[in-house]
């Protein structure tokens, strides 16, 4: 989320279903102004692929994009640049409350060649630090007050490593394991998101739904969505009670009111002014989206 309601999504790849946007595009929604275009990750030398995006201590947007295999830093007048390169192409990110930067990377990864990692990059450096290897395609990624949990899409697992002080984290173990889909080939945990209660979010892509775990990995009723490929989830609206998931099947950003309110995510513009203040006023000028 960002400031003032606006709702920032990516565009990874250009479709010729949606003429609006192209890979690389990154973008905000509000109901009361419609969408408008950023900026776009590609550039003269690399085909731009972002994956998703957080807002980091130092106010700046955080992109991990996979066509420049790194994580991408976007400050508030616009400039965009690497971060820190992946050896893969990073898809998801979380910032915990410390600023420590936590990655998965999974490009290229899959069942038979199960190359991909998961990394944390400490605040205040540039560096990663291995945490996981050896995964089928690692995606969303959050930091909990009692660990870290990620999906591993291709197997329909999300492990959790328990804290181990304030910062480290201890060996993976299985948190819950999403049910198969009969007959959908490309299917598994995608984004996530927490409640105020702890309960995790994921996006089951291949299912139609959101699924709905509580801190102990007992799964609750799952959210209906109107498309069968969610891909990401986030928490906003008034008393962040709504949740918002992108659809890649039907180039769609959908809105579903939910009961607990969503986890205020650490360097929020929506509780962070001085972020907030930074991107106001490029959110307002931002171009509107291509006919």
């Amino acid at each position: 989320m960002g400031p003032d309601g606006w709702i920032l999504n990516v565009c990874s790849f250009t479709r010729e279903s949606n003429r609006a946007t192209r890979g690389g595009d990154i973008v905000a929604t509000r109901p009361s102004t419609g969408t408008r275009l950023l900026f776009n990750t590609s550039t003269a030398k690399t085909v731009g692929i972002p994956a998703a995006m957080a807002f980091g201590p130092d106010g700046a947007l955080y992109i991990t994009d996979e066509g420049h295999r790194a994580v991408l830093r976007a400050a508030p007048d616009g400039n965009v640049g690497e971060f820190v390169a992946t050896p893969n192409g990073p898809n998801d990110l979380f910032f915990d409350d410390r600023g420590d930067l936590w990655v998965t990377d999974p490009w290229g990864s899959t069942l038979e060649r199960r190359c991909g990692a998961v990394y944390v990059v400490r605040s205040g450096t540039a560096e990663l630090e291995q945490v996981a290897r050896g995964l089928a395609f690692p995606n969303g990624i959050v930091r909990t007050g009692t660990g870290l949990i990620y999906a591993e899409t291709r197997t329909g697992l999300l492990w959790l490593h328990r804290a181990i002080g304030e910062r480290d984290v201890g060996p993976a173990e299985v948190f819950a394991q999403l049910p198969r889909v009969p007959g959908v080939d490309v299917q598994g945990p995608d984004g996530m998101a927490l409640d105020v209660n702890g309960n995790l979010y994921v996006a089951h892509y291949g299912a139609g739904c959101v699924r709905v775990y509580t801190p102990a990995g007992t799964e609750l009723a799952p959210i209906p969505v109107p498309g069968r490929d969610p891909t990401n989830v986030c928490f906003g609206g008034d008393g962040l009670k709504t949740l918002y998931v992108t659809l890649d099947d039907t180039d769609e950003l959908v809105a579903v009111e939910v009961d607990a309110a969503g986890r205020v995510l650490a360097f929020c513009p929506s509780v962070t002014p001085d972020t907030a203040s930074a991107w106001r006023e490029r959110l307002v000028a931002a171009e509107s989206l291509r006919a």
